[in-house]
């Protein structure tokens, strides 16, 4: 449904561009992943990200195998211990099954928190690029590629200087 409303519109646009005499002015496109994964910034940015991601994982692979042996512990000691220490053992799995639950909560939130400032950033200043790309290059419109294309020339599609813009703009390290 939202792809067929993206299309129309886009059509709709098209059609309102050339109604207007603005037929003779230049369309472009960019793909946003390929900027983000394609500046300086964006790459080390990612790579944080990635980082964070990795320290998570190790964290919860850690909390996860002393769930594993506390698990495997009582199964091989619940004939033997007595109902007090058995029922102990078991809270105290409930409780790290409990802890690791919230773990996974707060570590997605603080990630999808993380992914949303570099997103936020980068694209603020891809934006202010874009515009004065276009005003400086005779562009009447630039479109985000997205799924809704069906096909986009190459030749319309201006990503690749973006880049350049951006990394000239904003160098790492500055």
């Amino acid at each position: 449904m939202y792809k067929k409303r993206l299309i129309v519109i886009s059509g709709l646009l098209f059609m309102l561009l050339f109604s207007v005499g603005l037929a003779q002015s230049k369309v472009g496109f960019v793909n946003s992943q390929e900027i983000l994964a394609g500046t300086a910034e964006g790459k080390a940015r990612l790579g944080e990200l990635d980082e964070f991601w990795t320290g998570k994982q190790k964290n919860f692979d850690t909390r996860n195998q002393e769930i594993n042996t506390l698990q495997q512990n009582i199964m091989a000691q619940q004939r033997t211990l007595d109902a007090d220490s058995l029922a102990k053992m078991q809270r105290d799995l409930e409780q790290k099954q409990t802890e690791l639950r919230r773990f996974q909560e707060d570590s997605r939130a603080e990630g999808n928190e993380k992914q949303n400032a570099i997103l936020q950033s980068i694209s603020q200043k891809v934006q202010v690029i874009i515009e004065e790309y276009a005003r400086n290059n005779a562009f009447a419109v630039i479109f985000v590629i997205d799924q809704s294309q069906a096909y986009v020339s190459p030749k319309l599609d201006v990503t690749a200087e973006i880049i350049k813009l951006y990394d000239e703009r904003y160098p790492l390290g500055s």
